[in-house]
């Protein structure tokens, strides 16, 4: 497989070693830059004063329009996606994967 590599690249022909965009996967901490492919809600996490992480709340329902970038990630702690947008933390209550696409 080398030698076959080796005599192809000294014949002309390149060979690309681009990475493939990587899949965010279930409780990744990593930041992914992804598009919309279809309009979706987003909701902010709210813990009433005095209350405990597991009755949080999602307040301020807004759409979000189709083809927007968005910085994702997927914590799997408390809701499933998770992005910022002006310095504030929003989710999208969607347990599937299909609303958005990955984005080099």
């Amino acid at each position: 497989m080398l030698l076959a590599l080796i005599c192809l690249t000294f014949a002309g022909v390149s060979v690309s070693t681009a990475q493939p965009v990587q899949a965010i996967s279930k409780y990744s901490e990593k930041w992914h830059t992804v598009k919309t492919t279809e309009k979706v809600y987003r909701y902010k996490p709210y813990v009433p004063r005095g209350a405990a992480m597991y009755q949080m709340k999602f307040i301020h329902k807004t759409p979000i329009r189709k083809g927007t970038y968005l910085r994702l990630r997927c914590p799997g702690t408390h809701y499933l996606w998770q992005f910022v947008i002006g310095g504030h933390y929003w989710t999208v209550l969607r347990n599937d994967a299909r609303w958005f696409k990955n984005v080099r």
